[in-house]
């Protein structure tokens, strides 16, 4: 019986600290490009959104998307931790 609730009891810890792992990866190294372009479309939900191209990937850096909506074309930058930064253009 110790036997089995011993057992039991590790496999209960070991799941949960591989998923705290897997959270915490993700976290900081969000390198997975679908999750990517879910958080892109959670981000502009009110537009109808056409297509998404892969401009420039730099891992563990960022990630440079062209996001083309109904009404215009715009640049998104995905940091690490799936933080969406708009880019705009420069003025003259």
């Amino acid at each position: 019986m110790e036997m089995i609730s011993s057992l039991i009891y590790t496999i209960i810890i070991g799941a949960v600290f591989i998923f705290i792992f897997r959270k915490v990866y993700d976290l900081f190294y969000g390198e997975k490009k679908e999750k990517q372009i879910q958080k892109i479309h959670n981000y502009y939900r009110n537009e109808n959104i056409i297509k998404v191209d892969l401009l420039e990937h730099q891992p563990k850096i960022f990630t440079l998307y062209k996001v083309k909506t109904d009404k215009e074309t715009k640049k998104v930058k995905i940091k690490p931790g799936y933080k969406v930064v708009k880019i705009v253009p420069k003025k003259n």
